[in-house]
This record gives C-alpha cells, sequence and structure tokens, in this order.
C-alpha cells in the first residue's frame, strides 16, 4: 500500500471519530487466536458504507485504507506521547498502536522497538510467555497476510528473530518446524524469492533443530515439506536453495529427493533456471553413474525439444557447462 495519501483521502481525515476506528483495528490486532490473521486493505474501489470499520470473516480481515489512516493518525499521537513520558500512556494503547503502525508501515523501526520494549519490561514468566505468544500471533499474521510489503519486511523478520531468541533465552518451546510451514512457506507463496523469509528458515534450523538429539528426524520432515514446496513452486529459486541447505545437513537423503525431481522435471518438462539450477548442483556434488545418467538424458531430451534461442534452451546448455566446468575442477 502507498504511503501517499490523496486529496479525497485528506479531506475524509478531516470528518469522523478516528478513536473509534483505532480502537476496531488495534482490537483485530491484539486478539489472541490459535490461527493467523489473513490482513487484506481495501482501496477506494471497495465502497462501504460509513459504519462500516472493518471487515472481518474468522480470520479473515479487510481494513479500508481510510479506516486504517485514521487508525494510524491516533497511534502516532500516542507513541508521541509515549516517548516524551512513557507513564503518559498505558501498556495496553502503545501495545495497540505500535500494532496499528506496523501495520500501515512494517519498516516503523521505532514501533518494532518499543513492542521489544514492552516485552523486555514483563518480569513474570507466566506473563512474558503470553506476551510472547501474542506477539509472535501478530508479527506472523503481518508477514502472512497479502501485504506485499510485510511479507519481506526486513524490520519484521529481524523482529521475529528478536522474539525467537526470546524464546529460546527463557526456555519457552517453539517448534522451528511450525515456523517453516505455518510462516516463512506462507510468506513466500505471498512474495516469490523472499530472501528475507528463507534466511529467517535457516536461522531456525541452526539455532532450534541442529543441536537437540532428535534433530535427525526434524531435518527428514522439514525435507519433505520443502520439496513438496519447491515442486508447487518450481520457479522459485530461494525454495530450492533452502531444499540444498538441508540436505547438506543430511546428504543420505540427497539421492531419492534428486531422483523424484528428475522424475517430476520430465512429466512436466521443467526446463527453468531454478529447477536446473537445483539439479545441476546435486549432480555436481557427487551422484550415482545411474542418477548421472539420467541427469544427462533428461537434459538432453529437454534441450533437443526446447524452442531455438529461448532462455529455456539456454538454461539446459549451461547447466551441461557448468557441469563440466565442476567436474574439471575436481579433477
Amino acid at each position: 500500500m502507498s504511503r501517499a495519501l490523496d486529496k479525497s483521502l485528506k479531506e475524509s481525515l478531516k470528518h469522523g471519530d478516528h478513536h473509534s476506528v483505532f480502537l476496531e483495528i488495534s482490537n483485530v490486532l491484539i486478539e489472541p487466536s490459535n490461527e493467523l490473521l489473513e490482513i487484506e486493505l481495501l482501496g477506494k474501489s471497495h465502497i462501504l458504507n460509513a459504519q462500516t470499520l472493518v471487515l472481518r470473516d474468522e480470520n479473515a480481515v479487510a481494513v479500508p485504507k481510510l479506516r486504517l489512516v485514521q487508525a494510524f493518525v491516533v497511534a502516532q499521537k500516542l507513541l508521541k506521547q509515549f516517548q516524551a513520558d512513557s507513564q503518559r500512556v498505558s501498556v495496553e494503547d502503545i501495545s495497540r498502536s505500535t500494532a496499528v503502525i506496523l501495520l500501515m508501515d512494517p519498516e516503523h523501526l521505532t514501533a518494532a522497538n518499543t513492542r521489544k520494549r514492552l516485552i523486555r519490561d514483563t518480569w513474570r514468566e507466566e506473563d512474558l510467555q503470553d506476551r510472547l505468544y501474542v506477539e509472535k500471533h501478530l508479527t506472523d499474521s503481518l508477514l502472512t497476510s497479502r501485504l506485499h510489503r510485510h511479507t519481506k519486511s526486513p524490520t519484521l523478520w529481524n523482529h521475529r528473530r528478536w522474539l525467537m531468541e526470546q524464546y529460546r533465552l527463557h526456555n519457552i518451546e517453539v517448534t522451528a518446524e511450525d515456523g517453516l510451514t505455518r510462516t516463512i512457506m506462507i510468506s513466500g507463496e505471498r512474495h516469490p524469492r523472499n530472501y528475507y523469509a528463507w534466511c529467517h528458515a535457516r536461522y531456525l534450523v541452526n539455532t532450534f533443530v541442529l543441536s537437540p538429539s532428535s534433530s535427525q528426524e526434524k531435518i527428514s520432515r522439514m525435507i519433505i515439506a520443502t520439496q513438496k514446496w519447491c515442486f508447487a513452486h518450481h520457479n522459485d529459486v530461494s525454495g530450492w536453495q533452502f531444499l540444498m541447505f538441508l540436505l547438506d545437513k543430511q546428504p543420505a537423503e540427497t539421492s531419492l529427493v534428486f531422483r523424484e525431481t528428475l522424475k517430476l522435471a520430465a512429466s512436466f518438462k521443467w526446463r527453468n533456471e531454478s529447477v536446473w539450477y537445483f539439479l545441476r548442483l546435486v549432480t555436481a556434488r557427487g551422484v550415482t553413474n545411474s542418477d548421472k545418467e539420467e541427469f544427462e538424458s533428461l537434459r538432453k531430451t529437454l534441450w533437443e525439444t526446447a524452442p531455438e534461442d529461448s532462455l529455456e534452451k539456454k538454461t539446459l546448455e549451461r547447466a551441461e557447462q557448468w557441469l563440466m566446468v565442476s567436474q574439471w575442477s575436481c579433477s
């Protein structure tokens, strides 16, 4: 959503009860729930009556742009009051205001840091666990909703990483696999080639999966989930790179994943760069002779049937050249 306000929107802001709008929107954002919110912002083309502040159907939430800006005006005032004198604004109000601000602007570092401060100021362990849960729910909802700037926001992904560190430091159980499937993969669907999301996935594996004794089973489940995601989004190189990262942790599973990928590439005639980046990389790192022969046979077949001078044909040519160079450098 653009942060620029047109004339009609500015005129509308001169009227209405902004505070009631602020309360309505913030109620939705801070409400505890087991299901992540699916938030969508509505433009002027969606005409609602004057009494409708937020549209909601279970966890699906639609917020008109005008209403969000009205709530943002109130939220900004509360945050400035809090910065001037933290005693003038209640914890609940500052929690509400920073949630609204982050919905409006995911790169608002002051709002994110203020929410961190609220968590750090929580003394009782029971209260801390509840606050972390609510914070994670809001953050994950913003990261997975159909909000283009939020899904790839470095500020929000860094905030989530900080939250995960709080779980770890306070020995509160958190599931990395859940973060991968419910947050990272959904965010990756919303915003393809989502560098920040997949970097966060690597962090989760390195921090929460590799250290416990049961890491082998967890990695296996994550490989299966990631392979499934890659097959459904075969043009997204970020997913394939993460799958390669997981296979490096558990090389014994590489051959099966490689053969299944070859089989699907043959069935659907995949010639795109992302798939062949993965296939050529696995082949160069070492596969059985039969797997290597199947790789070359498929590459040649797809190359011969690709349109002349097409990007797909060049991709398959580069796969052969890259593999030859890799073999030469290793010999």
